[in-house]
């Protein structure tokens, strides 16, 4: 039971960080293409890049291990 719970918190993670960091990249690409004035900044987009990675992987580890 505790593992599910922990399996379902994880898996949503892994989408709403994916999903997030998804969309940040998209408009630093977009500021690039566009040449806007705005500065690019990667910082969040790697930072739920990682949490997203750091999911999926735990929950990749959890499957095969239980």
């Amino acid at each position: 039971m505790f593992l599910d719970i922990i399996g379902y918190v994880l898996g949503i993670g892994f989408v709403v960080f994916g999903i997030s960091a998804f969309v940040l990249w998209l408009y630093e690409i977009y500021k690039i293409i566009s040449k806007s004035d705005k500065k690019v900044s990667y910082k969040s987009c790697v930072y739920f890049t990682i949490i997203a990675a750091i999911c999926g992987v735990t929950l990749i580890i959890m499957a095969n291990v239980i």
